[in-house]
């Protein structure tokens, strides 16, 4: 529900203050950098602060400074979405889900909703390429789908290790040519 209406947040509130999405180009590789660095050392590093703080039992990251979190994952996504995947990645590894596949799952949902009211200015606006549209809605469902089916079948470790590689590429990608 947050990430709804976050997102259109985002989108009406950023859309209507940016005429060039520039700044954000611009943030694109740093924004990576630091959702890669977060979800490949996010384990670590929540382990770290918890023994820094001398707790006896592990707690997880309050749950209004994931709301929060997602709620700027959200307005970012709302107007202007490259590496939202990994930002989201990066924000739910702190919720304590051990399995790269829930995270996933979470991931997938919450950048669905998000990408779905994103898209209702555009479809008012009329400016849809619909066959287009349709075409990678459902490869991108037949994909997603697929992926999430045979990713299931390997060890979590594997799949952690693809996502960091994928990260870290697309981040050397954006620094050098965003």
């Amino acid at each position: 529900m947050f990430s709804f209406l976050f997102a259109f947040y985002g989108f009406v509130r950023l859309g209507a203050r940016c005429e060039s999405p520039d700044v954000f180009k611009k943030l694109i590789p740093y924004l990576l950098l630091l959702a890669t660095l977060v979800f490949t050392f996010g384990e670590p590093f929540k382990k770290w602060l918890q023994r820094q703080s001398q707790k006896s039992s592990p707690e997880s990251v309050p749950l209004f400074n994931l709301v929060l979190a997602q709620l700027a994952i959200a307005i970012y996504g709302g107007f202007f979405g490259a590496g939202l995947g990994i930002l989201m990645l990066a924000t739910l590894t702190f919720l304590g889900i051990k399995s790269i596949h829930t995270i996933n799952a979470f991931k997938t949902f919450l950048g669905s909703c998000i990408n779905g009211i994103a898209i209702v200015p555009f479809i008012f606006a009329g400016v849809i390429a619909w066959h287009q549209a349709i075409l990678m809605a459902v490869g991108g469902s037949l994909g997603g789908y697929l992926s999430a089916h045979y990713a299931r079948q390997l060890e979590p470790h594997l799949i952690r290790r693809f996502v960091m590689i994928v990260a870290f590429s697309m981040t050397a990608y954006f620094f050098i040519h965003g």
